[in-house]
């Protein structure tokens, strides 16, 4: 998922745990069952959590003898690897078809700042 070594596809419930891991930026199988809708059993989270970590989806570490699951690279290398992907899938590596289908939808609201960092990257990706 992070680079082609992770490319395999995750079912919806990995894929859930893996996005609220990566929200809260660690988390537990116990906090990872509360959050998931229609949560299944805690042993069929386990089950999920063990089979993300052989995959090497996620780290597991130990802390006053609990189990916390993170993931084993920063959150914002793992969201540029998706997005790359999706960029590559979806839109035949064009960066610039995937932005204009982003903001080319229906009540998108960009603050200042966000519309400023846009428009600065926008210059150097024209420069370069």
């Amino acid at each position: 998922m992070w680079d082609d070594k992770h490319s395999n596809e995750l079912s919806r419930r990995e894929r859930q745990v893996v996005e609220i891991v990566m929200r809260r930026g660690r988390a537990s199988a116990r906090e990872i069952e509360e959050e998931l809708p229609d949560a299944p059993t805690y042993s069929a989270v386990r089950s999920i959590l063990r089979l993300l970590v052989e995959r090497e989806l996620l780290v597991k570490t130990q802390e006053d003898g609990r189990d916390w699951f993170s993931l084993p690279v920063s959150t914002k290398k793992a969201r540029a690897g998706v997005l790359t992907r999706m960029v590559n899938q979806f839109f035949d590596n064009s960066v610039g078809e995937a932005a204009l289908a982003l903001l080319g939808q229906r009540n998108v609201k960009l603050s200042a700042e966000e519309a400023r960092k846009l428009i600065e990257l926008i210059e150097q990706a024209r420069k370069s």
